[in-house]
């Protein structure tokens, strides 16, 4: 064990058992580093990942059971971290998209446009690739004449993209909300384009910032067409990424503490203590440990620094984002919908935001198929709580209907469907900014990690829980003089837009110099 550790005192504690802390812990249990997670959850690991109780019904006489989970998650072009971390530690096979639909919804109407391929690999140049879209004969029913008028707006919209990053600028323009990036559109393309950002940042429209899309679109989409290059795992997480990063941390010599609830921390000399609630034995535990990663959700986060008289202080002055909630709907048919993409978003007047074909995707569903001629679909609801909190059968019957409104060849073959309604813990992402939770925190031999931690990196979402759960994992291996991890950064933009955000940041530096001589100005002569 390379560790100076003392007696009954761990190396590292890692606070939270989701992507972000198991990513710490199996890169530094592969170094030699053996690390206690404490995870909160007593039987599913995995956080906003996790696993969950199976899926359950009988057709046709045949009993039928399928994992459930928090919900599908594409890893998108950008995900280099999430790709490397999966070659080390699984066995994993990623399945490559086929292209992704956009059906809109205005009343009754319904249009059906595939998107994806011709977005990534149109010959339109990043950032105006979407305008390879005017080449499909679909997309032009889903427009009018009188969205030219948009055009302006547009290139608007475009140049502030790629000349302003809110991440690495540390600018969250708190107040502004995603509405403001739409100014000078038509209510048309604003609807399917705002139906594009609830889909990236996974919350309601409500509670999208004008920083939080321009940053979602810098990174997944805007800057290069391979950005929009999605592939999915062959299996549910669980199986295909969480259970293999635990037995890789047990393989060194790691822990987890199931059920493990931290309640506050206390320094120990250079080191600290971590008190905890522990569900299996209905009492408080405290370890010892030399350093600490916190890799909690954001309410986790806030109550355990907030509650340690040892961290509250710097706590009080920090920035914490909001949460939001969300819920998945599956349903299962007795018929096929018709050939096409296996995933895709709903935009316009529909309930879901997005869909997932799961037996185009994973082979337990892909096994009910072919033995059923059946299928299943899994839905995204990024709603408010009046639409979440609605009884079951009520949003199963409204996502029923949403289905065969866009795939008719399914009227009356619905079978079964399940709603799981997740937990308010999902981060209504924030650009960090230099008064968020950074991953080197104020205190020693303190980290922390997560999809809504600062760190020099455009990523999100899983991609910047991975990239923050190596670097965290690094910033301890350092202090033990062993090789870090290589954390890798997206290609840069394409030429295009690699140039127009070069005149766009020094039209704002310019424009920037010359209000700061007229505010000296108009001083001097007061």
């Amino acid at each position: 064990m390379n560790t100076t550790s003392q007696p009954n005192t761990f190396p590292v504690v890692i606070v939270g058992g989701g992507l972000a802390g198991l990513t710490a812990a199996a890169h530094l249990a592969a170094r030699g580093i053996p690390p206690l997670v404490l995870d909160a959850d007593r039987l599913w690991p995995g956080g906003r990942i996790a696993g969950g109780a199976p899926d359950s019904f009988t057709f046709n006489g045949k009993s039928w059971s399928f994992p459930s989970e928090h919900g599908m998650h594409a890893l998108w072009g950008g995900y280099y971290n999430m790709r490397a971390m999966l070659d080390r530690f699984t066995a994993v096979q990623l399945e490559p998209s086929i292209g992704e639909e956009w059906i809109n919804r205005w009343g009754r109407e319904v249009r059906v446009v595939e998107a994806g391929q011709l977005v990534r690999f149109g010959w339109v140049p990043a950032p105006f690739h979407y305008l390879s879209l005017l080449y499909s004969p679909r997309f032009w029913s889903t427009i009018t004449p009188l969205d030219f008028l948009s055009l302006p707006g547009f290139l608007f919209s475009i140049l502030w993209t790629v000349g302003f990053d809110p991440i690495k600028e540390g600018i969250a323009l708190d107040g502004l909300p995603m509405s403001e990036y739409f100014r000078g559109w038509t209510p048309n393309l604003r609807a399917t384009f705002t139906g594009l950002a609830v889909n990236l940042l996974a919350a309601p429209k409500e509670h999208i910032s004008l920083a939080g899309i321009i940053a979602a679109l810098r990174f997944y989409t805007l800057l290069r067409r391979d950005s929009w290059q999605m592939e999915y795992l062959p299996d549910n997480p669980n199986t295909a990424v969480i259970q293999p990063l635990i037995e890789v941390i047990k393989k060194g010599g790691g822990q987890i503490i199931h059920g493990a609830d931290a309640q506050h921390l206390e320094r120990e000399g250079e080191g600290w203590r971590v008190i905890f609630a522990d569900q299996a034995k209905s009492g408080l535990r405290s370890v010892q440990a030399d350093q600490v990663i916190l890799a909690t959700n954001v309410p986790g986060a806030q109550r355990l620094l907030l509650n340690s008289p040892a961290t509250s202080t710097e706590a009080n002055q920090m920035r914490f984002p909001a949460v939001v909630r969300n819920a998945t709907v599956r349903l299962w048919f007795s018929a096929s919908p018709r050939e096409g993409a296996n995933a895709g978003m709903f935009t316009g007047d529909f309930l879901p935001d997005n869909f997932f074909w799961l037996h185009r995707l994973y082979e337990d569903f892909r096994a009910f198929h072919i033995k059923t001629g059946g299928s299943a679909i899994e839905l995204h609801l990024y709603a408010n709580d009046d639409v979440l909190e609605q009884p079951e059968n009520v949003l199963l019957i409204r996502c029923v209907d949403e289905v065969q409104r866009a795939f008719p060849e399914l009227r009356g073959k619905y079978i079964y469907g399940t709603v799981r309604r997740n937990s308010r813990v999902h981060t209504a992402f924030r650009p960090p900014t230099p008064d968020s939770l950074q991953l080197r925190t104020p205190w020693p031999n303190f980290f922390a990690c997560g999809d809504w931690i600062g760190y020099d990196s455009p990523a999100l979402w899983m991609e910047r829980a991975v990239t923050t759960g190596i670097a965290s994992a690094n910033a301890v291996l350092e202090s033990h003089h062993l090789e870090p991890y290589p954390v890798l950064q997206p290609p840069a933009p394409e030429s295009l837009a690699q140039g127009m955000g070069f005149l766009v940041r020094i039209f704002r530096r310019t424009l920037g110099r010359l209000l700061l001589g007229a505010a000296r100005g108009l001083r001097r002569q007061k």
